[in-house]
């Protein structure tokens, strides 16, 4: 249920947020990409959303900052993968570097 309240209120934009000014700290961002990645699993406006509110970059960012954090790296490829389903996205995960 709780889910269902994020999607509704539109607080995906908070979540990038804290990911975002959070960057150093691990644990934001491991919980940043697994809610990310729960948010976007079979939903394509939320994909969009996520992308539109810079989720692509914090998701990256954060995975940059802490390749020694499996569970970082685990959630955001997992988050990568779901909003790689829309083809907008997956152009820009490539130009951001997500593929490397």
């Amino acid at each position: 249920q709780a889910w269902k309240k994020i999607k509704a209120s539109g607080q995906l934009g908070e979540i990038v947020d804290l990911m975002k000014a959070n960057e150093g700290a691990a644990g934001v961002q491991k919980q940043g990409c697994k809610a990310l990645r729960r948010l976007c699993a079979n939903d394509a406006a939320n994909q969009v959303k996520v992308a539109a509110h810079g989720g692509i970059e914090a998701i990256l960012a954060g995975m940059r900052a802490h390749t020694g954090a499996a569970r970082v790296q685990t959630w955001g490829c997992e988050a990568l993968a779901y909003l790689c389903r829309n083809t907008d996205n997956q152009v820009k995960i490539a130009a951001l570097g997500g593929i490397e």
